[in-house]
């Protein structure tokens, strides 16, 4: 259907956006930290702000952002011994039935999360330490994060209702291949 791929090629510029936020998140992550380092054992001048803005900013922006592309490319832990057994069509439909499931939870993260970075700027609360960060931004990463996954369970439920794959790459059977020369995998009679 014309308007499924269309959600999708929007889902997917939306999480390219959300990608690149969480790939700075960890670029600056890594400085910070480095900088700390630094800073704490070769001038004895740690820094004193650098662990709130890790924890409580750049560490939930990394997860959250990253969490529906990561969905889109099929890298989540996903327990799938029957799944491989099942019959595609089978298979859909239990996959429809998990989304279905799924879409409520990420309502209620948004839902709730919003209320929070609501109650956050509406009180002014800030973390309190050498820099007063604010903690509506940090609140916020998650109904972003949760809201952007909702949109692409929903392209992927509307995928699956209408006869396609989803969205989800097919799980494949990762065989150890090995460069030990003292073992053999050529076929019988490969003599090359």
């Amino acid at each position: 259907m014309k308007w499924i791929s269309l959600a999708d090629r929007e889902v997917a510029r939306l999480e390219r956006i959300a990608i690149i936020g969480a790939s700075l998140c960890m670029l600056f992550m890594m400085l910070v930290v480095a900088l700390d380092v630094v800073m704490r054992y070769l001038f004895r001048a740690p820094l004193g702000w650098g662990y709130d803005l890790v924890a409580n900013f750049l560490m939930v922006g990394a997860t959250f952002l990253a969490v529906s592309e990561t969905f889109r490319r099929g890298g989540h832990v996903a327990v799938n011994l029957f799944q491989n057994m099942m019959r595609p069509n089978v298979r859909r439909w239990v996959d429809a039935a998990s989304a279905l499931m799924v879409i409520p939870v990420l309502l209620a993260m948004v839902v709730t999360g919003w209320q929070s970075t609501a109650r956050a700027v509406a009180r002014d609360e800030t973390i309190p330490g050498i820099v007063p960060w604010p903690m509506w931004a940090s609140y916020i990463l998650v109904p972003i994060g949760a809201g952007l996954l909702m949109l692409r369970m929903g392209a992927h439920l509307a995928d699956l209702l209408s006869g396609g794959k989803g969205h989800v790459p097919e799980t494949v059977d990762h065989q150890i291949e090995t460069t030990d020369p003292a073992v053999d995998t050529r076929p019988e009679g490969d003599e090359r």
